[in-house]
């Protein structure tokens, strides 16, 4: 596992907005900047299409009103979202709107926007009030002016969240990856952060340990990276799963 060692600034929220900013460049640099998914996916959220966003130019400048995409909205899950960094990011980059999941408080600048739903709460209680909110979009009552009747699925799954347990972060994305609330080959980013061990050596095996567990249940495309941005112990998995 190759480390990224390049400097960012820190975004105005916090620095780990820096942190996902880089996981998407590490991954488009990988794949040289190719889609390498199934026909069918959503490889414009690691490959934006110009046709199909907004300026994003700065993400200050690209959160600062409610940005659209022609037909359905492409949404993303933000786990362990506090205070917003990555949120941030997301909507500067790649989707319309964010279900930001975190006990603790967002920055206000996001709450005002109207495309993050904020759910106060931990992961495993979210998981089926997220599976709620989906299907009330697809009624027509999720209050934005929509008509109902789509698919509304999750596209990306992105989650930075705090664990003890090295597998729980794996968990708890396969635990919502069972519930059917996302898009067939959706796409995800989740930190590994690894609390057993002392060398490089044993954080890349671990890493590797989860990136298998995720293999089994249907994930492809992956990249394991240790980031400039993570810690000595933390390792990033991104890719897609059926």
């Amino acid at each position: 596992v190759t480390p990224i060692c390049r400097h960012t600034t820190p975004n105005d929220i916090c620095r780990a907005f820096n942190k996902l900013k880089e996981a998407f460049e590490r991954y488009r640099r990988g794949n040289n900047h190719t889609p390498v998914g199934r026909e069918g996916n959503y490889d414009d959220i690691f490959f934006p299409k110009a046709s199909s966003s907004s300026s994003t130019s700065s993400a200050a400048s690209s959160t600062t009103s409610k940005r659209k995409r022609p037909g359905q909205p492409i949404l993303a899950v933000d786990c362990g979202a506090s205070p917003g960094g990555w949120t941030k990011y997301l909507l500067s980059d790649c989707v319309d709107e964010v279900y930001a999941i975190d006990p603790g408080e967002m920055d206000p600048s996001l709450l005002g926007l109207g495309n993050v739903h904020h759910l106060r709460m931990t992961a495993a209680k979210a998981i089926p009030e997220l599976r709620d909110a989906l299907l009330c979009r697809d009624d027509g009552d999720n209050g934005d002016g929509g008509d109902g009747g789509g698919d509304s699925k999750i596209a990306l799954w992105v989650s930075d969240m705090c664990v003890h347990d090295i597998p729980a972060q794996v968990d708890t994305f396969l635990h919502a990856h069972s519930r059917n609330i996302f898009r067939p080959d959706a796409a995800f980013v989740l930190t590994i952060k690894c609390n057993v061990g002392h060398g490089k050596e044993r954080f890349d095996k671990l890493a590797e340990e989860e990136g298998r567990r995720l293999k089994e249940a249907g994930a492809y495309g992956m990249q394991i990276v240790h980031l400039f941005s993570n810690r000595r112990g933390e390792r990033t998995i991104i890719g897609f799963i059926k």
